[in-house]
């Protein structure tokens, strides 16, 4: 009774690796070609920062901090310098104001409940 935990992590693995699969093919296309050096430690940093702003359960949150961590150093381009400071600070403050993220999902639907027979 209920959902497949099972299936629905592994559903969800091959949606987000399929996807992340397909935008490495446009990038590859469009680069030319595909090295390690074409992603540097800021490009991971900026990729955690991301979720750890937007939350790890809300796709609404990720999507606004996405959009937030990359106009904001655009608008700010005086500041180039401080970047990954500003990031860093931004990450430990998130972590301790608002641990779930900027737009937190309640999870309460499934709660049980005393003193209801099945």
């Amino acid at each position: 009774m209920g959902l497949n935990h099972v299936l629905v992590k592994l559903s969800a693995f091959t949606l987000g690796a399929s996807t992340a699969g397909i935008a490495g093919v446009f990038f590859a296309t469009y680069q030319g070609f595909v090295n390690p050096t074409s992603f540097t430690f800021f490009e991971s940093a900026l990729i955690l920062a991301i979720v750890v702003l937007g939350g790890m359960g809300s796709t609404l949150g990720v999507v606004l901090a996405a959009f937030v961590l990359t106009v904001t150093p655009e608008l700010l381009r005086s500041f180039a310098e401080y970047r990954v400071l500003l990031f860093g600070m931004l990450m430990v403050v998130m972590m301790i104001w608002r641990p779930r993220g900027l737009i937190r999902i309640n999870r309460s639907g499934f709660a049980v409940r005393k003193g209801v027979a099945p």
